[in-house]
């Protein structure tokens, strides 16, 4: 991975982490998404109408958009649903720690990304040092149904990640993201106007400053991401991403007087280690 690559994608896994740190006490999840998505795609039109594209290269992506689109509805889903049946300490390591393991192995079979062992070494421990986070918090009994959403959640992740990668140098990242957006929202919209109608005016009456938040935020976060699709492997840029874990773990020991655990800070020094493993691999 060459340094600027990398440099994007911490600064995506940090300002990632900052958005769900301020977030951290929204309820409501999958309301404040859809209506963030929508909000974050409102503020971008202008810059998409700006921006040329040409039909050909449209019709190049559209497939990819189509397919991310309909991934990402299924991860916001699984994700509120996860979160409902389960801790975000148990639910977030699994689903996470899934996506960068398992991205790993599909595009290496899918898209022929070919690793080096510091590579491997690293994903492996950025996997191992996310789950390793959590540790304290497993506890499988009564969990089935949390342990199921968060592993199709890993699913999911894996999935947008390599569709990302092969579409998103397809046509101008800015225009991938709101294609991105704007189909899984569109296919959310039959559910949250009707199933969660209420909820969703509920959390826009009360939690708007999530919705300003979240929205733009996880937007800005992502395209970044695609920025780098275009220049590294998607392997690296997914397990690099999860530095975010760490960020988020240290702000809530900092400031919200979190727990400095033993797995905790194990985890941590797991996941820094498989970083810089994840830099020599080039």
């Amino acid at each position: 991975m060459t340094l600027n690559v990398f440099l994007l994608v911490l600064i995506s896994a940090v300002l990632h982490a900052l958005w769900n740190f301020a977030a951290r006490k929204a309820t409501s999840t999958l309301c404040i998404l859809w209506l963030g998505g929508w909000l974050a795609c409102l503020l971008v039109l202008p810059l998409v109408l700006w921006l040329p594209i040409t039909i050909p290269d449209l019709r190049a992506a559209l497939p990819f958009l189509i397919a991310t689109g309909v991934v990402h509805a299924a991860y916001f889903v699984l994700l509120a649903l996860a979160y409902e049946e389960g801790d975000i300490s148990f639910v977030y390591p699994v689903a996470r720690g899934t996506g960068v393991a398992g991205t790993a192995v599909v595009a290496s079979l899918v898209i022929g990304e070919q690793l080096s062992v510091w590579g491997i070494a690293g994903i492996s421990a950025i996997a191992l040092g996310i789950i390793t986070l959590g540790l304290k918090q497993f506890s499988f009994r009564g969990k089935a149904r949390s342990e199921l959403y968060a592993l199709l959640v890993g699913l999911t992740i894996i999935l947008y990640s390599v569709i990302d990668k092969a579409g998103a140098g397809l046509i101008h990242p800015v225009h991938y993201i709101f294609g991105l957006f704007l189909i899984s929202k569109l296919l959310l919209s039959p559910y949250m106007l009707i199933v969660r109608r209420d909820e969703t005016l509920q959390a826009w009456r009360t939690m708007k400053r999530y919705v300003f938040l979240i929205g733009p935020g996880s937007m800005i976060t992502y395209l970044i991401v695609l920025y780098a699709m275009q220049f590294g492997k998607v392997s690296y840029i997914v397990a690099t991403r999860e530095v975010s874990v760490v960020i988020g773990s240290a702000l809530g020991i900092l400031y919200l007087n979190e727990e400095m655990s033993v797995w905790k800070g194990l985890g941590i020094v797991i996941i820094v280690g498989g970083l810089a493993f994840v830099k020599l691999a080039g």
